[in-house]
């Protein structure tokens, strides 16, 4: 009985330690990891709130990706358009003030202005990210105007009726002054070169949240960067006060600056469609902050309740990996002993 007795308490020992090593393991690893169990199961009824947690966390992340992507994009475009402000006002106040002297002195050099505004705009007006062409609406792989001579060879021609009197002066216009100003404004965009594919170009938007999508769709076909882009190219192409139709010097006069002016209009009228662009996409980014801020909030929420269940007490765990490393010395000590035991020893 006594052999049978010693086997069993040596078999239950046994089996202590063994419970005993895993449990210290077990510690070990939460110590190591920080986490209470590598496996969700582990979390019991706890693990399918840390799941949805988690799906939460992931979903508003997909939108913070979303809005971050957008905001790049957005500063962009932002800078394209006050670039494109920035141009085209220094082409209006010269004319402006050339207007204001009463004298066209400096043609030649706002010519010059003009034709290099020209091309700075066009490189704005086809800004990208990557591959995504910004002004393109949905259309964002198709590059929104080409510079392909169609439009200097459209003022060439205008100029030549221009300046020989023989542009047909069409109702409602009364004379060639305002027939000029008629042909020049209302170009067709294929004739300035802008991609007929943003006719059917759709809004871009962002989804921000599950219920909110905002438009920051701004075009390059829109009227604001038309007349920027027409006005321009009148001046680049006007040619002097003498060109100008008239049988009397007056009436030249009177011609050259019924364009010259309106050219000054073009461009003050333009520059507000720019600012209504440059507010749109302000307030676009605002929103979208605003709903990132929000989401921001909601994930350090969500983050706080996977900690919790998920997160081992670490000085908790330190204290019982202690307690059971000592436990555990015992435990083999004792082990030690008994088996040091025989049956005489026992007598």
């Amino acid at each position: 009985m006594t052999a049978i007795s010693t086997y069993a308490r040596s078999m239950a020992q046994s089996q202590q330690i063994k419970l005993m090593q895993m449990q210290f393991s077990d510690l070990q690893t939460q110590l190591n990891t920080g986490k209470k169990t590598q496996l969700l199961s582990g979390l019991g009824s706890d693990a399918i709130v840390s799941k949805r947690a988690r799906a939460d966390f992931n979903e508003l992340q997909t939108y913070i990706d979303n809005i971050d992507k957008s905001q790049t994009r957005i500063k962009m475009m932002l800078e394209a358009v006050e670039g494109i402000k920035a141009q085209a006002t220094a082409v209006a106040d010269g004319v402006i003030n050339q207007v204001q002297e009463g004298e066209i002195s400096e043609l030649g050099a706002l010519r010059d202005l003009a034709d290099k505004s020209y091309d700075f705009i066009l490189d704005l007006m086809n800004t990208r990210d990557g591959n995504t062409y910004l002004f393109a609406g949905s259309d964002s792989g198709s590059q929104p105007i080409t510079d392909a001579g169609t439009l200097d060879t459209y003022f060439a021609t205008l100029n030549a009726e221009w300046a020989a009197g023989t542009l047909t002066v069409n109702p409602p216009n009364t004379n060639i002054a305002e027939e000029y100003i008629s042909r020049y404004t209302n170009i067709p965009e294929t004739t300035m070169g802008i991609n007929g594919s943003l006719v059917d170009a759709k809004k871009v938007m962002v989804r921000a949240d599950t219920t909110v999508e905002v438009d920051y769709t701004v075009m390059a076909n829109q009227q604001g960067f038309k007349d920027i882009l027409t006005a321009v190219s009148a001046l680049r192409n006007l040619g002097d006060l003498e060109d100008a139709p008239g049988a009397t010097y007056e009436e030249q006069q009177e011609n050259f600056y019924a364009v010259f002016n309106n050219i000054a209009t073009q461009l003050t009228g333009a520059l507000d469609k720019m600012d209504e662009y440059g507010t749109k996409l302000s307030l676009a980014d605002v929103r979208i902050k605003e709903a990132k801020a929000d989401h921001k909030i909601d994930q350090n929420t969500l983050t706080a309740t996977i900690e919790r269940i998920e997160n081992a007490p670490i000085e908790e765990v330190s204290v019982k990996i202690t307690a059971l490393a000592t436990q555990l010395n015992a435990t083999y000590q004792v082990t030690a002993m008994a088996s040091q035991l025989s049956l005489v020893n026992f007598i």
